[in-house]
């Protein structure tokens, strides 16, 4: 049998179709996700495939049966039935330019409007967007798909200039909440991009609280660090793997420069903490800091995947060895979660001033 070519590269569903490449039959999970749910977010390191599920997902809800010959979904589909479209990508342009963002959607919309034969009379992008769905609905007579990819780049890219970074993560945030306001004409909406930022792309609050000045330039200057260990960081929470955690921090501790301890004030206990919290932070976790309780005050309350995650820092020149642990037993911490049904990890980290690193890190499941 003659050998087929590898998709290397291709992004379109269609294009390996056409071109008899191989393909691994995926579309079995299509399935499960329109069962499950109607809303995703798929947060994954860039070449991991996620554009050309997209771009599957489009072909599919459009109707385009041929493309499916031989695949799970062609015979667990129902056909007859025809979806809209609006798929958008932010992969291309110069979103270090002041506004280019809003630039790049209003011609996006243009595109989509124009093959729909739509017409706006609206001059900013999330309401114009909100428009274009309710048309869409209404004219087919079918929820409208949503297809956004590459959703974080104008943000990642603009990084090196922070107040435009800011500004596009502002203009985008009001962008993705039309979805949500726009729920009755939503069939199904799936949106990727390479990572999460809430709190760490957050000057006002959460950033002056929890990070102080030089971690945050740290973080602006070298975004590719960053990105790279909040990789690391997701995969192992979502196995559990706390002595990969441990050793993932080591080493983030050990890289720290020198000069950092001798131009701030990072080995006091804000300092270390903060660094603990701006990975968490940059994955976009659901995080409470200072969260208090009937019992006392926790540092940080972590909840991803099913699982609640309570942190208590200490520096150990400063507390006794295990304090940090003796205080999340003492005080209860996990009686506030208990009513989730979740398993709760209490987690100590002891940080050494004098060894510029991690003393002590210990986990206990309750």
């Amino acid at each position: 049998m003659a050998k087929r070519r590898l998709p290397i590269g291709i992004q379109t569903f269609r294009k390996i179709w056409q071109e008899d490449c191989y393909y691994v039959d995926k579309t079995a999970y299509i399935r499960r996700l329109l069962d499950e749910g109607t809303h995703y977010f798929l947060s994954r390191p860039r070449r991991f495939g996620k554009s050309l599920f997209l771009d599957t997902l489009k072909e599919l809800f459009e109707g385009n049966e041929p493309l499916f010959a031989g695949l799970y979904i062609r015979e667990h589909w129902d056909w007859s039935v025809r979806h809209p479209v609006v798929r958008l990508s932010f992969g291309s342009g110069n979103f270090k330019e002041p506004g280019y963002v809003q630039t790049n959607l209003m011609a996006q919309l243009d595109a989509v409007e124009r093959r729909a034969g739509i017409a706006s009379d609206y001059a900013t992008g999330p309401e114009r967007f909100a428009h274009l769905l309710e048309t869409l609905h209404s004219r087919a007579g079918q929820a409208v798909v949503v297809l956004i990819d590459e959703y974080d780049k104008p943000i990642l890219d603009a990084l090196e200039v922070p107040e435009i970074a800011r500004a596009n993560r502002d203009f985008l945030r009001g962008l993705y909440a039309v979805i949500k306001d726009c729920d009755a004409h939503v069939r199904f909406a799936f949106i990727t991009g390479v990572s999460k930022f809430s709190g760490l792309n957050n000057p006002n609050r959460e950033v002056r609280q929890s990070l102080n000045r030089s971690l945050l330039r740290y973080l602006v200057k070298d975004p590719s660090r960053q990105m790279a260990n909040s990789v690391r960081l997701y995969r192992l929470l979502e196995a559990n793997d706390f002595a990969g955690l441990e050793t993932l921090f080591h080493a983030f501790f050990a890289s720290i420069p020198y000069e950092w301890y001798n131009n701030n004030d990072i080995a006091q206990y804000e300092g270390y903490a903060s660094v603990f919290y701006s990975y968490f932070a940059g994955l976009g976790l659901d995080i409470a800091v200072e969260d208090s309780s009937s019992h006392g005050r926790l540092d940080m309350a972590v909840l991803f995947n099913g699982c609640v995650y309570l942190f208590e820092f200490k520096v150990v020149e400063l507390a006794s060895a295990g304090a940090a642990m003796a205080q999340l037993q003492q005080r209860r911490y996990a009686d506030k979660y208990r009513a989730l049904g979740q398993p709760i990890y209490l987690i100590a980290v002891e940080f050494s001033k004098d060894a510029r690193n991690l003393a002590a890190f210990a986990v206990e499941r309750t």
